[in-house]
């Protein structure tokens, strides 16, 4: 049976998840995180989307991106999966898939619903049981919004949340 095609809007915010093939861990050690950070950072670029927020868990990532009139989520996730598949399989001599299926996108319709969006992906560690305050996680976005010094200078764009 034939999957169902996405519905794909320009300018829109989508809620991404992609987590690792049958929940294994691809986001192992800091280099992994790093990684993938620098991956999105490199798109980023390339195709000038907005990075509201983010969480790299051991297995999954949760992303908020809002897209162009350029270019549409599917090709954006395409080049950032591909590209961060390609060196985990290469660091870790990994062969077959790295990601379960599809990416996992939901598109975000107003200005609460995004924050709710980013309060939801930040609070993952504290769900996962992982830390007891969010200050304690370092993989998460949660810090470029609550913190004046922020190692991600750059790679978030804040201006979701500006009155």
């Amino acid at each position: 049976m034939a999957r169902t095609k996405r519905i794909l809007f320009t300018k829109a915010a989508y809620h991404i998840c992609v987590r690792g093939n049958n929940r294994q861990a691809v986001l192992n050690s800091t280099e992994d995180k790093l990684a993938l950070l620098n991956t999105l950072s490199k798109y980023k670029e390339r195709f000038r989307f907005k990075l509201f927020g983010f969480v790299l868990m051991d297995n999954h990532a949760h992303l908020v991106i809002e897209t162009t009139n350029q270019i549409s989520i599917s090709k954006i996730m395409q080049a950032v999966t591909l590209s961060y598949s390609q060196k985990f399989r290469n660091k870790y001599g990994y062969v077959g898939y790295v990601w379960q299926g599809r990416f996992k996108s939901k598109v975000i319709e107003g200005d609460n619903y995004i924050l709710e969006c980013l309060n939801y992906i930040h609070n993952n560690p504290l769900r996962a049981n992982m830390v007891s305050n969010l200050k304690q996680y370092k993989w998460s976005s949660y810090h470029k919004y609550n913190e004046s010094s922020n190692p991600l200078e750059g790679i978030i764009d804040i201006d979701v949340i500006k009155p």
